[in-house]
């Protein structure tokens, strides 16, 4: 029997009709990502979603915040010639267990590429613990560089980055 892996990728909002179904497929495929969809932090920022559907069933979901490059980590945002660099961070990325190994992982992140670029973003980054094997393959294979990095809670983990290289201004709400 073959499996169907037909699928789309839509861009939704938190005022999405069936917003509740993303989160569903949040609690099932990485229910420890939740805190980062609803943590004031990215609140700051404006956020933008991808959801992978087929069948009409939310299966796999990419999110990120646009911030100036820097800020996250408590620096100055990070400028050039005078202009400030922004970078798309991945904050919630997972496929439901069900679907995995199918393409969709991939596509929400060249969906996520794609748009960053279309925003303005100079770079798309994302952190990940050290034992998501998947997620470091379907980045490498993207092309996004890595640096592993140790936590203050002594546990490892790896920061993704993807050059996007456009120096302008980011998009308002696109």
């Amino acid at each position: 029997m073959l499996l169907e892996t037909s699928y789309s990728i839509e861009k939704w909002d938190v005022d999405h009709p069936r917003y509740a179904d993303f989160l569903d497929c949040v609690k099932v495929a990485a229910s420890e990502q939740m805190g980062f969809l609803h943590q004031s932090y990215f609140q700051n920022y404006p956020c933008y979603l991808q959801v992978a559907l087929q069948d009409h069933q939310v299966v796999g979901f990419l999110q990120f915040a646009v911030m100036p490059i820097g800020t996250e980590f408590k620096c100055p945002a990070l400028t050039l010639d005078g202009r400030t660099l922004f970078e798309a961070k991945i904050h919630a990325f997972a496929v439901h267990p069900a679907f995995r190994n199918r393409g969709i992982g991939t596509a929400l992140q060249r969906g996520a590429i794609h748009w960053a670029r279309q925003l303005g973003c100079y770079q798309l980054a994302s952190q990940s613990s050290y034992d998501r094997e998947a997620n470091y393959h379907v980045k490498l294979s993207l092309g996004f560089a890595v640096q592993p990095e140790r936590h203050g809670d002594n546990e490892y983990g790896v920061y993704f980055i993807m050059p996007l290289n456009p120096i302008t201004d980011p998009v308002e709400n696109t």
